[in-house]
């Protein structure tokens, strides 16, 4: 992959992938397997289902939930509900319900390994039956990512890339290939600084790198250094890059990228995406049904909807994220903004359920210079 993308502009192809989508006839029931034909019934009476996430924006949760009503037959009045919060939140949330034994979560997805494997020990999740996570387990494996089956599944990852905005001013010649390179003297008021105490993936990001042989402590002072905005959430980050406030975000979203080309594609003149020569780190987020939920069947039932070609194919085409599926092939329309996992250095994690023991300490190093 080259050290930036040129972005182009995919109106043409989005609409005919949306097409495509809209227009598929419903799967017929000899097309499903066992183990959903036991939950549609089940499923369809209990007539709705909500998924707590920090990830689905409302393109991919409009189009996700009538494809998952269209697939099992759950009828047209079948509620999907999609519950966006940052990562802590999300845990924060069905932690919460959990405590108080009062549910209205049905599944929760979230790249919080730490989290899932406390409330598993607990029996907070459900059995899952599953037919396709097979499918994808091989490479969950291979990029070391954590999973727990039957109760927890890694249905999808990302992860964080630099961006900016080659429009605004003294942006014109950069290039972003490593961490040296979005810490220049030369971007000072220019960049922003991700909040790492208010989200579990970038606070893994950081002890992966550590891990790997990147310590960012010492880049933290740099960092301060370039006088930095601090934000959390992706959306009001990609918002700062476009508009010039603060036209370099270090963590970002390439789907991001790809969500605002679509509502304006003269964006992809100017928006740029790079990645970092030390390693990218992987991202797998976990999904479980949470015991106790008001729709217990409908709830694994889209567990393993977002293990199936036709969920992957929704989600990655909706965010440009990482399906786990082998041989899966991404969408057309998303493809551009996916890297080629195959020519870069990623980084996992040797304990992943460990490392939650050093969020104290690695998010104090970055409050000390930031709060």
């Amino acid at each position: 992959m080259k050290s930036t993308l040129r972005l182009r502009s995919l109106t043409a192809s989005v609409g005919a992938a949306a097409i495509a989508l809209m227009g598929m006839a419903s799967i017929a029931d000899a097309d499903l397997s066992p183990q959903e034909k036991k939950l549609v019934r089940a499923a369809k009476k209990e007539g709705a289902v909500s998924i707590i996430n920090p990830l689905f924006s409302n393109r991919t949760a409009k189009r996700m939930g009538p494809a998952f009503a269209k697939r099992y037959g759950l009828g047209s009045g079948f509620k999907f509900n999609n519950i966006r919060k940052g990562t802590g939140s999300t845990v924060a949330t069905v932690r919460q319900e959990i405590k108080a034994g009062k549910f209205t979560i049905d599944v929760h997805m979230v790249s919080a390994p730490g989290f899932f494997y406390a409330a598993s020990n607990r029996g907070a999740f459900s059995k899952l039956d599953s037919a396709h996570w097979k499918d994808s387990l091989e490479l969950v494996e291979s990029a070391g990512q954590y999973h727990n089956y039957p109760y927890v599944v890694t249905p999808l990852a990302y992860t964080f890339q630099p961006i900016w905005n080659s429009a605004c001013p003294g942006m014109k010649n950069v290039k972003v290939t490593s961490y040296a390179d979005v810490l220049k003297p030369g971007l000072k008021g220019k960049v922003i600084s991700s909040d790492i105490t208010k989200s579990f993936t970038y606070t893994n990001t950081v002890i992966s790198l550590g891990e790997n042989g990147v310590d960012m402590d010492p880049k933290w002072d740099t960092l301060k250094a370039l006088s930095p905005i601090v934000e959390f959430r992706t959306e009001p980050k990609i918002q700062m890059v476009i508009s010039c406030e603060r036209p370099l975000d270090m963590w970002n979203l390439s789907g991001r990228v790809y969500q605002n080309v679509l509502k304006k594609p003269g964006l992809s003149k100017v928006l740029r995406v790079g990645y970092y020569k030390e390693g990218q780190v992987m991202l797998g987020n976990q999904a479980a049904a949470v015991k106790g939920g008001p729709h217990p069947n409908a709830a694994k039932l889209l567990v393993e909807f977002l293990l199936t070609k036709e969920g992957a194919d929704i989600f990655v085409e909706g965010e440009a994220i990482y399906s786990f599926r082998k041989g899966y092939k991404a969408p057309a329309a998303a493809a551009p903004y996916l890297l080629d996992l195959s020519k870069h250095k990623l980084l996992g994690m040797k304990d992943w359920v460990g490392a939650q023991r050093q969020f104290k300490k690695v998010r104090g190093a970055w409050a000390k210079r930031f709060k």
